[in-house]
């Protein structure tokens, strides 16, 4: 602050000095009027003055204006008064600062009993989960006797819980209504979020992965696929995870399918870290697998196809048949055999009562399951018939029954029929033995993969195609429906020789079809030939002649993940010529990666290269094993659950083991009731205060 003025024809300029702050602590100024003020006097005093009201501008004067001032009874009595209200703000800001302390403790407190409370709602959703029971009844009022499992199982813990956290939901149950659908969704979503989070950081944390996909139909007759991730995790052990249920029904081209698959895979780097493919759609998806493959192969150079040997077995079966007009007609009827019996109990009740077993199912992409039908038709013959005449002949029987059952009894009296049955029934015989050794879960590399077990099955094909063999199963299915005497092949009647002549020509194109189809589709295996590398069962001989040919082809699959071969070389031999490797099991294989895991930083290129042949689905695919429980968790479920609810909660059922492993290890509670506090239009508290 300055002030300009003049004597005698002189300007001269006065300034405020800073020291008189220091003299005067009561003194005040505002630069935008230019004047000092008395800031005591200013604030307490009703008097008004130069020092309150006009401001004092006499800069050549201020010591002396100070002076007087200081010493007037109205400054005395303004500034005890100010000093007085200075202690009593400090008192306020004390008061406030401890009242809000107080807020947020009480507010944290609060906090900490609905947090404790909210474990009680996901404890309810775990449990059926894992459990796949269903969550609602048909009547959920209160007045209702069963109100659904997740209602009176979540009243059942609120009544065992501590008398505290039963207080408080009644306090809170007029804005908050823990049992509601609303909630448990919401849970059962933020649960499989948890989960999908965590491996996700899994599957970053992996030096390669697997994709296992497989399609069924639900039990609303909705197309799907599904997905599995395989891979070994930074613990060394081989994991396979659920990544979820999708909807195809209105695209099964390989391009949609494509386009599914890699969305859902591309945040894990697929196109450098995926090695293996497997798409399984069984005879449904046939044309499109290998397409689907090529592409795929594309984006990932390194990802070899691998197709479930199980279900290579269903395409030899499903296209040879399909192949052969009379087949294809005969699997038609024998498909729709027990569709007769399933959801009609009268039917169901008379074939139990005198068959005295169920009919088997038939299973659209499990082709095999055909075989279950024919054995029960072969064996079982006179006692099926006997179920059509009797249906038949009730007079309570409704027109359709009858109807069907009189055309499923003309079938057990054509001759050709009965000779077809006979036929697939010693044929089934056979691939029966081949396809459960190829469905075993389990790292089984002679099994799963061995082209001896293959070439052995299309062996025993082979000696069947015979005249003896063939006249064995004529001569049976001519004791189940005697030939007409005036036997008719279009216009022309044939003789009994001739009879035999054409059917025989059918049974050996029938074989000759199916072995043809199995060179077909298991051509290929030899592309794989690495995976005998991890094969315990030759280890010694390994050591004595060491398997070059499959240590060629793994350098022709995977140059960029083995780029030095020689040091892979010499870990190999080491493994070999140790004896605790030879001593493990076939059927035990993963033993191999958990020793190999303690010297992994020293076996550095031989624990990669285990790591990667457990990763490729080698065998059967385990992803069919979710589908059973899909059907399971779908029937109980409610219909108000959405398409992406299914999915999660099956996760929880599907992954129970990762689950349990995520409570006992992880702040698993903390965590999902932190991600169900984000939610929008939260009526209750649940994250702390600072």
């Amino acid at each position: 602050m300055e002030k300009m003025g003049r004597a005698k024809d002189k300007v001269y300029v006065r300034k405020f000095r800073n020291e008189w702050y220091s003299e005067y602590k009561w003194l005040c100024g505002s630069i935008y009027l230019n004047k000092l003020f008395c800031m005591p006097c200013l604030i307490v005093s009703v008097k008004s003055s130069v020092w309150n009201k006009g401001g004092f501008n006499n800069f050549g004067n201020v010591t002396r204006g100070c002076r007087n001032h200081e010493g007037s009874l109205e400054h005395i009595r303004c500034a005890l008064m100010f000093a007085e209200l200075r202690k009593n703000l400090s008192t306020i800001e004390d008061d406030l600062t401890d009242n809000s302390r107080l807020y947020i403790k009480q507010f944290n407190d609060n906090v900490l009993l609905n947090r404790r409370f909210m474990q009680l709602p996901i404890r309810a959703v775990i449990y059926l989960g894992r459990q796949e029971l269903a969550f609602w009844g048909h009547n959920e009022s209160e007045c209702s006797d069963n109100r659904g499992n997740f209602m009176e199982l979540l009243d059942m813990f609120i009544s065992i819980s501590p008398a505290d956290i039963q207080e408080h939901y009644k306090k809170i149950s007029s804005v908050f209504s823990a049992n509601s659908k609303t909630i448990a969704n919401e849970l059962i979503d933020c649960i499989s979020d948890y989960i999908d989070q965590y491996v996700d950081k899994e599957i970053e944390e992996c030096n390669y992965f697997s994709i296992q996909v497989d399609d069924s139909t639900d039990i609303v007759q909705k197309p799907q696929c599904n997905i599995i991730i395989r891979y070994v995790n930074r613990a060394g052990k081989l994991v396979e995870r659920f990544l979820g249920f999708f909807n195809v029904s209105s695209d099964r081209t390989a391009d949609a399918l494509f386009n599914l698959v890699t969305k859902r895979i591309e945040k894990y780097d697929y196109r450098s870290k995926l090695v293996g493919q497997c798409f399984d759609w069984a005879s449904v998806m046939a044309g499109q697998v290998n397409d689907l493959q090529s592409k795929m192969k594309n984006e990932a150079p390194q990802a070899v196809f691998v197709h479930c040997a199980a279900h290579r077995l269903n395409l030899v079966l499903q296209q040879s048949c399909n192949n052969i007009l009379k087949c294809r007609i005969f699997f038609a009827n024998v498909t729709g055999f027990p569709s007769f019996f399933h959801h009609f109990a009268k039917r169901t009740h008379i074939a139990n009562t005198i068959i005295k077993r169920r009919i088997p199912t038939s299973v659209l992409t499990c082709w095999t399951s055909n075989s279950n039908i024919v054995k029960v038709i072969n064996n079982e013959w006179d006692s099926i018939k006997e179920v059509f005449i009797e249906i038949i002949n009730d007079i309570t029987s409704d027109q359709t029954s009858v109807r069907q059952s009189t055309a499923i009894l003309n079938l057990f009296n054509d001759f050709e029929f009965a000779l077809l049955i006979g036929i697939f029934s010693e044929i089934f015989s056979i691939t029966d033995i081949l396809f459960d050794m190829l469905q075993k879960h389990s790292l089984n590399i002679n099994y799963g993969m061995s082209q001896t077990q293959i070439k052995n099955t299309q062996e025993l094909l082979n000696e069947k195609r015979n005249e003896k063999n063939f006249k064995e199963i004529f001569e049976l299915g001519s004791i189940k429906v005697p030939i007409p005497v005036n036997y008719r092949d279009g216009q022309k009647t044939l003789t009994a020789d001739e009879i035999f002549e054409k059917y025989k020509i059918l049974y050996y194109e029938i074989l000759d079809t199916i072995s043809g189809q199995i060179d077909v589709q298991f051509k290929d295996l030899d592309k794989i030939h690495f995976i005998t590398l991890m094969d315990t069962t030759r280890f010694e001989e390994y050591s004595k002649n060491f398997p070059t040919e499959a240590l060629n082809n793994l350098n022709n699959c995977f140059p960029n993940i083995f780029s030095d071969l020689p040091r892979l070389k010499k870990e190999l031999y080491f493994i070999y010529n140790d004896e605790k490797y030879r001593n493990i099991e076939l059927d035990q294989i993963l033993e191999v990666v958990d020793i190999l895991y303690e010297n992994r930083d020293i076996l550095k290129e031989a624990y990669k290269l285990f790591c990667l042949i457990v990763t490729i689905p080698s065998t059967s695919i385990s992803v069919e094993r979710s589908f059973s429980c899909l059907k399971r968790t779908k029937t109980y479920l409610h219909n108000s659950m959405t398409e992406d609810n299914v999915t999660n909660l099956a996760k929880i059922s599907i992954e129970k083991e990762l689950l349990n492993e995520l409570i006992i290890t992880e702040p698993f509670y903390d965590d999902i009731i932190d991600k169900f506090a984000a939610l929008p239009d939260r009526r209750m508290h649940l994250i702390f205060k600072k």
